[in-house]
């Protein structure tokens, strides 16, 4: 799910930890690119929402991220 103000983004769903970095897998299967500049990750956490600037077309610069409630 995106919810969008000019560029700010907020989007849920599978943290993917990929060659390159960490992605996001949506439910609508679109895969984000996370820019996790001192940002910390959760422990344990898969299931994630994560709000940031999104600054190209599939990278977000995250600037807060948190397990998810999605069931």
């Amino acid at each position: 799910m995106t919810h969008s103000n000019s560029n700010r983004v907020r989007l849920s769903g599978t943290l993917i930890v990929g060659k390159r970095g960490y992605l996001l897998q949506c439910e609508d299967e679109n895969v984000w690119r996370l820019n996790l500049i001192d940002v910390d990750i959760p422990n344990g956490a898969t299931d994630v929402t994560v709000e940031g600037l999104q600054s190209r077309v599939d990278v977000v610069d995250v600037d807060w991220i948190g397990q998810s409630d999605r069931l």
